[in-house]
């Protein structure tokens, strides 16, 4: 496993990435309730298909399962690119 881990901190910039999957935690906003759920989610980027979801009602419940099931995952800020050079200087 890995040393650094989503957490309350960097859930919202960072995702496990492993080839086309990408596994976080996302916000979901229920306007009847007035409440914010969290989900703990793993896809695929290619193809942009959902292959694991699963709500929890607290923060540290889906960030656990998250962990628990793809930490060991490379963990990469949202802004990155899963291909490509990142420090390319053309402009």
């Amino acid at each position: 496993m890995r040393g650094e881990q989503l957490n309350d901190q960097n859930f919202l910039e960072k995702v496990y990435r492993f080839e086309d999957r990408q596994a976080g935690v996302s916000l979901i906003f229920n306007p009847d309730e007035n409440i914010f759920t969290y989900n703990a989610y793993c896809l695929e980027t290619h193809i942009m298909k959902e292959l694991f979801t699963v709500e929890q009602e607290y923060l540290e419940d889906a960030l656990d399962l998250i962990n628990a099931e793809f930490g060991s995952w490379e963990l990469v800020d949202l802004s990155e690119k899963s291909s490509g050079c990142g420090s390319c200087a053309a402009k």
